[in-house]
């Protein structure tokens, strides 16, 4: 393929497809491993008779930094959170997740999780029937791990009361008395004040930050994005100033520090480079899709702007105000 020479359709949509698939580990998908195998233990002990109260893990960090993609990879990666068959022969997957419905009260999230199994409910049951059903419910299917995605949104437009009813919801599904079922919550850092908010919450939870990253720390990882996803995943070489030391910072400041923006942002430039007929990703690509995405004038695009350590991708419009 020569330099001006556009990539066949079918190839560059199993390129896309292959490199979108791929899962990029930092230094806390230890930590999470290990808290999920924790809490697979403390399953285990339960059912010997002495398991730990903490049965809740919060995971909190900002939009983007990649919460959901890496609980969903270990969850498939762990043996224990895997679907198998039961002493029926019937396949029972032991985590079931959901997203938090909009807006979230104790009784729309108990419509919410019997609805993603499969279950009937009728608007007019009381939230007592609806949560004994559903405690029964994860019982009978062999749920043990309850995982609620985009969790930070009980926190919104509810009163002080309904915020307490909420916590108290939470404690009461760790503290079925017959079913070791573990809880897993993941949002952006409001979901933090739940737990400020009920010292008996926060003592039976485990709390995983998944904090920004930023250079000069973290650019070995953002380093290591760039020429997996170019050189393994696309076939493209990396132009001179993306092996800047100073380029790492920059796809920092543009994402906000965000890990998973991070790799969309170096799979969307080398989709451009690829679709363009280029052999390399230069800065160019990030820059045209920085300005894309984020509507900023010229002189804000942090891929080419003098005084880049300045901006800020919150602000690209601030000149529209």
């Amino acid at each position: 393929m020569t330099d001006a020479t556009p990539i066949e359709t079918s190839v560059f949509a199993a390129i896309k497809a292959s490199v979108r698939a791929s899962y990029f580990t930092t230094g806390r998908d230890g930590k999470l491993a290990s808290y999920l195998r924790e809490m697979a233990v403390n399953v285990t002990d339960w059912e010997r008779g002495a398991g730990s109260k903490r049965r809740a893990l919060f995971v909190i960090g900002d939009s983007g930094s990649g919460k959901t993609r890496s609980l969903q990879h270990h969850f498939a990666a762990m043996p224990e959170f895997r679907p198998h068959r039961n002493e029926h022969g019937e396949v029972v997957s032991p985590v079931l997740s959901i997203d938090a419905p909009q807006p979230c009260n104790t009784k729309a999230l108990a419509i919410t999780i019997l609805t993603a199994m499969g279950l009937p409910t009728r608007e007019r049951m009381t939230e007592h029937a609806l949560f004994a059903v559903l405690k029964a419910q994860l019982c009978e299917r062999g749920v043990k791990y309850l995982h609620i995605d985009e969790m930070q949104h009980v926190m919104r437009h509810n009163t002080p009361k309904a915020i307490s009813n909420v916590q108290d919801t939470l404690k009461s599904l760790i503290q079925v008395a017959d079913w070791p079922l573990h809880t897993i919550y993941s949002g952006v850092p409001e979901l933090a004040e739940l737990l400020k908010g009920d010292p008996q919450l926060a003592n039976r939870s485990r709390v995983l930050r998944y904090d920004a990253l930023n250079c000069p720390a973290d650019a070995q990882w953002i380093t290591s994005i760039l020429k997996k996803v170019a050189n393994d995943g696309c076939g493209l070489a990396l132009s001179a100033e993306l092996l800047d030391e100073v380029f790492p910072e920059r796809l920092c400041v543009a994402s906000n520090g965000a890990f998973g923006s991070m790799i969309a942002m170096v799979q969307e430039a080398c989709f451009r480079a690829l679709v363009r007929g280029r052999k390399s990703v230069t800065s160019k690509e990030f820059a045209r899709n920085y300005e894309r995405d984020t509507g900023c004038m010229p002189r804000d695009n942090v891929f080419t702007a003098a005084r880049w350590r300045d901006l800020a991708p919150g602000h690209a419009l601030a000149d529209l105000a």
